[in-house]
């Protein structure tokens, strides 16, 4: 007669617990990133009376870090003036917080701006940026965006390509090209028209993502 151990240890063995297992990360509407980038902006200074022949080197960093759904968001920019007339060099620091779900994002906070030869040194605005999702589209609207130089903008992105219409005459464009699988070239620039003064920004930069995302075409 056979011996009922064999199977009694087989039955304890497969439903025992085993180790503990990684849990896919729920989906949300954007995913993390950081990147840098080099380009030219004219005008600038949204509020600050520049001027359209005022023309700037621009770097600027930015980052977003997602903790659970709750979001960091930041950035730097630095302004460098190629010319002699008009406000001097500047850095603007952004940070905002927020919180980013299945399918929409929003964040709210600062933007601090250091102009080391004008008048205020500081100032102080709010900046706030939100994003819903209806399947592979992206509608995103922003107030005082792109580190505090676009005054607002309200658009949508397919993918890797997004457009905007800037406030209260322009427009905003991005195009993300895939350098690896988690790397990729970011082009973006805005153009519009405030009061006398034409701003314009086109700059060129490299986004990396620690995680795969789990949506396509999320933006900054």
């Amino acid at each position: 007669m056979c011996s009922p151990l064999p199977a009694l240890l087989t039955f304890a063995l497969s439903s025992a617990p085993g180790p503990a297992q990684e849990t896919a990360p729920l989906p949300r509407a954007l995913a993390a990133e950081l990147g840098t980038s080099v380009g030219l902006l004219t005008g600038g200074h949204v509020l600050d009376g520049g001027h359209s022949r005022d023309t700037y080197l621009a770097n600027s960093t930015a980052a977003r870090y997602l903790l659970g759904g709750f979001t960091l968001d930041g950035g730097l920019l630095s302004l460098l003036p190629l010319g002699d007339a008009g406000p001097g060099a500047s850095t603007s620091l952004t940070a905002r917080l927020g919180y980013t779900g299945e399918r929409w994002s929003v964040v709210g906070g600062a933007v601090l701006r250091v102009g080391y030869t004008g008048e205020p040194l500081l100032r102080l605005r709010p900046s706030v940026k939100g994003l819903y999702r209806l399947g592979p589209v992206a509608l995103e609207a922003g107030v005082l965006d792109a580190h505090g130089q676009v005054p607002a903008h309200l658009g949508a992105a397919y993918g890797p390509v997004g457009l905007a219409y800037v406030f209260p005459l322009g427009g905003r464009a991005h195009v993300d090209l895939p350098l690896a699988a988690r790397a990729g070239l970011r082009m973006e620039g805005f153009l519009f028209q405030y009061g006398d003064v034409l701003t314009s920004l086109l700059t060129v930069g490299v986004v990396g993502r620690p995680a795969a995302s789990s949506r396509a075409g999320g933006s900054s």
